[in-house]
Order: C-alpha cells, then structure tokens, then sequence
C-alpha cells in the first residue's frame, strides 16, 4: 500500500516537471509556473523568477559566470529599457555572452514580457562571480531600468530539478 501510495506521487512529480519543462508553440512564451526565484517591483516594471541557473557540480566557484534569469513584465504604457545590472559580488555582465558589452540596453516594450532565459530574449551572464555559491545562496543583483528606476534583490542559485526530486523522495520516504 506504501509503496504504491510513493509511486504515485513519484509519476505526478515526474508528470508536472514534464509539463513544466515542456515548451509551449513557437508563437508561445514558455510556461512558468512558480520557481525558485524572487519577485520585485519598481515604478511600472515587475521582475518575477529572479534567479542564477543551476550551479555546476560543486556550485559556482570563485571567477566563474551564471547565467541570470528574469521575466521583466512592463505594466506601463510606454517601453522601458533595463540599462544596467550590478552587484558587489561580481564584475561584469554579458548580454548575449558579448564581453565587449557590460551595458544590457535591453528594451521592455509597453504592456510586454521580456524572459533572458528564453530562445526568444535576451541572455544575461553575470561574470567575474567573487564567492563560491551553492544552490539555494543567493546573489544581490540591482536591475536599473531607463523610466522605472533601480531595485535590488537577492538572487537565489537554482536548484537542479534533480536535487528537488530527490529531497522530496527523502522526505517521503521518512513519512
């Protein structure tokens, strides 16, 4: 009874990781559904699933780069432009992996959605990370944009779906 009580809350946690992992048309955003990053506001930009991508094995070490995922949802009426990302934890940020350009001069159109971590968006590295960070450590990163103004948030390293998989079969298994 256990056992098949496990099994299946094992094939609806594979089911809807499948799901969530499965992109949408070509015309179609992705599907986000929760996630691990934080959420922030300011002036008419909403940040959502502010986040690093999964570490490699062993975390981020000192000097390396992580990729920055964020959906940037303009609310206003005009476009706004993300003209700078910074952090006193690391010294650049590449957009689109050009080290020549530190400034991201990503445009928001008015009442659109822009994802850095889409096939569609821009793609935003943050090098030069000055600490070793493992999953669920988290980065200050501010985003400063044209019109909306400057936030700072905490922006967490991702954990490898596997790693959540894993824990959730632990914790299952000590019930």
């Amino acid at each position: 009874m256990q056992r098949s009580r496990r099994r299946a809350v094992l094939g609806s946690v594979l089911i809807t990781a499948a799901v969530v992992l499965t992109g949408c048309g070509d015309d179609e955003q992705p599907v986000r559904v929760g996630g691990p990053g934080v959420e922030a506001s300011v002036g008419d930009m909403e940040l959502r699933n502010i986040r690093l991508d999964n570490p490699p094995p062993g975390g981020y070490e000192v000097g390396s780069a992580a990729l920055l995922g964020v959906a940037m949802v303009n609310t206003g009426d005009e476009e706004d432009q993300l003209v700078g990302v910074s952090g006193p934890d690391f010294t650049a940020v590449l957009v689109d992996e050009n080290p020549a350009t530190s400034n991201p001069a990503v445009t928001i159109p008015a009442d659109q959605t822009v994802f850095t971590d889409g096939p569609e968006g821009p793609v935003l590295v943050l090098a030069g990370i000055d600490e070793t960070l493992l999953s669920s450590e988290a980065l200050p990163v501010t985003f400063t944009f044209e019109r909306a103004g400057e936030v700072t948030v905490d922006a967490p390293v991702s954990a490898p779906l596997r790693l959540t998989l894993d824990r959730f079969l632990r914790e299952q298994a000590a019930d």
